[in-house]
């Protein structure tokens, strides 16, 4: 509605007769008007007037033009993203995103300074968001680490206590075997140093009571998170995108609490939003609240949207690869020398041709230094890989992996018969008995390894996928993901970029000499 008024006005006012200079006048108007729609968390899908503006701006000589139409390309292409990104058009929306990220990159830095640094945060953020649907969760950690350096280098304190809450709550989805609740206490402790700039009822200190209260339900203090969660939901300002994905997780909630008739009233105000995420979540929630409700038919009626939702969700995530390169694509140009930089270029070939010239004389000489060690070890290797996999334990692993081949992230917990307990010391024992003593040897080396990171490291010996992981330890596609990042982070110096499956089999045979 509030779209279709501003379009009505402007073209009632449309300076198609008038000069360049009212032409931009126009056309700046028709950004500030949907900037406003986007910061009152409107939802836009009429791109009409917009794409005009886009259009327009992309048909100018930016490179000789004035810093003016550079800036105003950037913020038209940041909301045609944002129209595309509300409409799940994940690629059309990183494509436009990149496009003004580039017109920002080639923008003087000293020209609207504060808002260039906050325009790069909000698009930052969006595309974290993005990766989070599509579950890339490494570069959406990332992208909100991005964001939140520029909302600082603009002192934007509103984004600051939003996105430092929402670090908190995504470090906490990835904790999920809820071995370090404090890190998101950390980040909340963060965001408090900008909460007395808002009033009592500000939708940012309800998002923080909220927050808040997760973590005190994650330590088991229910009466206190009670009281903050209620807090929370009666000051939101309601009928935002806060507001519905705040009813979705209280829905949640409540249900844990056995408090069915309010998990029912937030799972339905959930089921509102416009967003196709909190509709899904709402879905499910509805059916196994109708479920204990004795309302069969309700119940039914919600698992199946759930269910057809649930197959446009897994659509999205095809797109992850698809955004991953456009946007790694960027990185790679902005990294590239200046086109005319002939001695930097000429000073780039030198080093590389030195470095080459050095590693293939290093290389050279510790082949012929160690050939015979390494031919002998490797030979062993092999005979005894070969005997491992013929071992009954593996060859149980990996025919379980086989009958599962078919589940996704979001079903990986249907996984059949993960391995018990007794499976994994079997497991460990049998590469002991062929690799010398290497689990406890390799516990030695690498004492800041948990036992179940170490269990972790050891099932990466074999050829499997993070899915098939996650089934055999009874985890989540998110709870393997979290402990993945923490092995990797704890290994860093001793990977040097190699996978983890490479290291450990490096290790298995260094081990044999």
């Amino acid at each position: 509605m509030l779209t279709t008024l501003f379009i009505l006005l402007l073209t009632l006012t449309n300076p198609s007769e008038a000069n360049t200079h009212d032409i931009n006048d126009y056309y700046e108007t028709v950004i500030d008007n949907h900037e406003q729609l986007l910061n009152s968390w409107h939802q836009i899908y009429n791109d009409s007037a917009i794409l005009q503006v886009v259009d327009y701006f992309d048909s100018l000589d930016v490179v000789n033009s004035d810093s003016e139409v550079r800036w105003n390309k950037a913020r038209g292409h940041h909301i045609l993203g944002s129209i595309c990104a509300a409409n799940k058009d994940y690629t059309m929306a990183m494509e436009h995103f990149i496009i003004s990220l580039k017109s920002l990159d080639d923008l003087p830095f000293h020209i609207y300074e504060m808002q260039q640094n906050r325009l790069k945060g909000l698009i930052y953020k969006k595309i974290s968001s993005m990766f989070l649907f599509c579950e890339f969760f490494d570069k959406s950690f990332d992208m909100l680490l991005e964001s939140i350096a520029k909302f600082h280098a603009c002192n934007d304190s509103s984004h600051l206590l939003v996105e430092y809450l929402t670090l908190g709550s995504f470090c906490d989805m990835l904790d999920e075997d809820g071995s370090n609740p404090d890190t998101n206490l950390y980040y909340i402790r963060k965001a408090e140093n900008y909460l007395p700039k808002f009033p009592e009822l500000s939708y940012e200190r309800a998002y923080y009571d909220y927050c808040l209260s997760y973590y005190y339900r994650s330590v088991n203090q229910h009466d206190t998170a009670l009281v903050l969660r209620t807090k929370a939901l009666r000051n939101m300002p309601k009928y935002n995108s806060f507001y519905y994905s705040m009813s979705r997780a209280a829905a949640y909630a409540f249900y844990a609490e056995q408090k069915y008739d309010s998990a029912l009233y937030y799972a339905l105000e959930a089921f509102r939003s416009p967003d196709l995420f909190d509709q899904r979540d709402a879905a499910e929630g509805l059916s196994e609240i109708y479920n204990v409700l004795g309302d069969e038919k309700e119940s039914v009626k919600y698992a199946s949207i759930y269910r057809e939702i649930q197959k446009k969700s897994l659509d999205l995530k095809i797109q992850n690869a698809t955004i991953g390169k456009i946007y790694d694509t960027y990185l790679n140009e902005k990294l590239l020398p200046e086109k005319n930089d002939v001695a930097r270029q000429a000073i780039w070939i030198v080093v590389i041709l030195v470095i080459v010239a050095i590693t293939i004389l290093v290389v050279y000489v510790k082949n012929n230094k160690d050939k015979s060690s390494y031919e002998l070890a490797n030979t062993l290797f092999l005979e005894k890989w070969n005997t491992f996999q013929e071992t009954e334990i593996v060859m149980s692993i990996i025919e379980r992996c086989d009958d599962n081949k078919d589940l996704m992230g979001d079903t990986v917990m249907y996984f059949k018969k993960p391995l018990t307990n007794t499976e994994i010391s079997v497991f460990k024992a049998t590469i002991d008995s062929l690799f010398n003593d290497f689990t406890n040897r390799f516990s030695s080396k690498y004492p800041d390894l948990t036992k179940v990171e170490l269990d972790y490291c050891f099932i990466s010996i074999l050829p499997l996928t993070e899915i098939q992981k996650a089934g055999l330890l009874s985890l989540s596609y998110q709870g393997i993901v979290s402990r993945r990042k923490r092995v990797t982070n704890k290994l860093r110096e001793s990977l040097q970029n190699q996978k983890l499956i490479d290291f450990m089999k490096k290790s298995l045979k260094d081990g044999l000499i």
